[in-house]
């Protein structure tokens, strides 16, 4: 290792000291980093768009709940959201698109969780049950809702058709066209 490696690595581990103490500072409302607080994060992006993200936090917070100090599952868990999001808004989503996949995908993994609390449940106090079932019910609805949202807004935003692309859809003069005449010419009866 050469001289200058050494040094810099010596900077990057002096600069991400600084960081942790002025996060740690702000975390417990020290309002005497604030400005030091505001540069860092202006320099770091990243690091305002992961703290400040609520829906992330939410996320991080639901898939603990569910896996518990299960670390496979907890990361088998995060790989999943964030693998149906990406399915879920497509390669080419809208802000609104990607929100909304988002959300789709939460409310999935709790009704996933709760489906599985109401199958060990089974057998259990009539009242968890209840209380199961109802908190199932409720997640089911919000995930339909979720669902149904996402997909009038992909619906709207779909880019309504030209006149010519209409035109072209009501040319019937095409082989496809002969093809559906001489199938309705061949259902009607003979006597019509």
């Amino acid at each position: 290792m050469d001289k200058t490696t050494t040094t810099e690595q010596a900077e990057q581990g002096t600069a991400d000291e600084e960081l942790k103490k002025v996060l740690r500072r702000a975390e417990q409302g020290d309002l005497t980093v604030l400005e030091q607080l505001r540069r860092l994060l202006d320099e770091t992006p990243q690091l305002w768009q992961q703290f400040g993200d609520l829906a992330l936090q939410a996320e991080g917070a639901l898939v603990k709940l569910v896996g518990g100090s299960n670390v496979l599952l907890c990361e088998c868990l995060l790989r999943k959201v964030a693998d149906l999001k990406a399915e879920l808004a497509g390669p080419a989503a809208s802000a609104l698109e990607r929100l909304l996949a988002q959300r789709v995908a939460m409310t999935w993994v709790q009704l996933a969780h709760l489906d599985a609390l109401a199958a060990q449940a089974a057998g259990g106090s009539e009242a968890r049950v209840k209380l199961i079932q109802r908190q199932q019910d409720a997640a089911h609805r919000r995930h339909l809702s979720a669902v149904r949202t996402l997909a009038t807004v992909r619906k709207l935003l779909r880019p309504a058709p030209s006149l010519l692309q209409i035109a072209r859809g009501l040319d019937r003069s095409g082989p496809a066209a002969r093809c559906d005449r001489m199938a309705i010419a061949g259902a009607m009866p003979a006597g019509n």
